[in-house]
């Protein structure tokens, strides 16, 4: 299986190149509100804009790079959408589309399992119900990151998110603007054999949410493994679709570089409680545990 991770060095010349040709536009109008009401800064500031383009290169070569930019990205885009299948929500009020491909090995059973999980994520993962539900039980600790994905989120600098905890809401709400014009990453989804995959907290993310003041770039592609064993119709929860779109959600996370902190005994990463609050679409109540 192909592992996409995207290194620190590739980042840096990431940001830089999309600097004028591939950032989009983000609107955070309708989520200030709660930006506000969870973050202690005033400062109004945004990051300043750089670019990797010599000045002096003439503006006919740079015309040149940018079309050839551009030619490209429209090509990939038409090889993006013609291997992926797609899942639109059934919300009323509005459609995301998620892209996604599982690869061979799964039955046709549990394909099909897979596929209404997938239709379970695309409902209810961008609902600010559940993320505020987390965030009810987090506020502003448990927040466990793969080192280095704040800083190279581009978000350090950023009034608004540069504190590690509201990273989470940035991704959802960049990937809620990649659905709305669906361009959403693909999810890829994996057979794995064996008991549970042990997670690795220094690895990577395997999509990069970058930001540049008000706008924004995502690349990689997601890389979600489902236990196969589980799959197999005599495990409990095996048929459960609401189960595993759970799985898919938390491995969507992971690949956005959270982790759980599995010191604590009441194991309340924000990863963990996102994908209680998803399951329990927003009314998620934790019960107390005994020390």
């Amino acid at each position: 299986m192909p592992q996409r991770v995207l290194s620190s060095k590739f980042l840096n010349r990431f940001k830089s190149k999309f600097v004028e040709n591939g950032y989009q536009l983000l609107d955070t109008s309708e989520h200030e509100d709660f930006i506000f009401s969870l973050s202690s800064s005033d400062d109004s500031r945004r990051t300043p804009c750089y670019s990797d383009i010599s000045s002096s290169s003439s503006s006919s070569e740079q015309c040149e790079n940018t079309n050839d930019l551009n030619n490209m990205s429209e090509n990939e885009e038409q090889i993006y959408c013609s291997q992926a299948k797609r899942i639109t929500s059934q919300n009323s009020q509005k459609n995301f589309e998620i892209f996604y491909e599982i690869h061979n090995g799964f039955t046709l059973d549990q394909v099909s399992i897979i596929e209404n999980a997938l239709q379970i994520v695309a409902d209810r993962l961008f609902k600010p119900e559940i993320l505020q539900n987390m965030y009810q039980i987090c506020g502003k600790s448990n927040c466990f990151l793969t080192r280095e994905v704040l800083s190279q989120s581009n978000l350090i600098e950023n009034s608004i998110y540069f504190n590690q905890y509201l990273l989470l809401h940035y991704q959802l709400m960049c990937l809620k603007v990649q659905c709305e014009n669906g361009e959403m990453p693909i999810i890829n989804i994996y057979p794995i054999h064996g008991k549970n995959q042990k997670e690795n907290n220094d690895s990577f993310p395997c999509v990069a949410c970058i930001s540049h003041g008000s706008s924004f770039i995502i690349d990689g592609e997601f890389e979600v493994e489902l236990n196969q064993d589980k799959l197999n119709g005599s495990v409990k929860n095996s048929s459960n679709a609401l189960f595993w779109a759970g799985e898919i959600v938390y491995e969507i996370l992971r690949n956005l570089g959270h982790r759980s902190n599995d010191i604590s005994y009441r194991n309340r990463s924000q990863i963990n409680i996102f994908k209680q609050c998803f399951l329990h679409n927003g009314n998620y109540i934790p019960i107390k545990k005994q020390k």
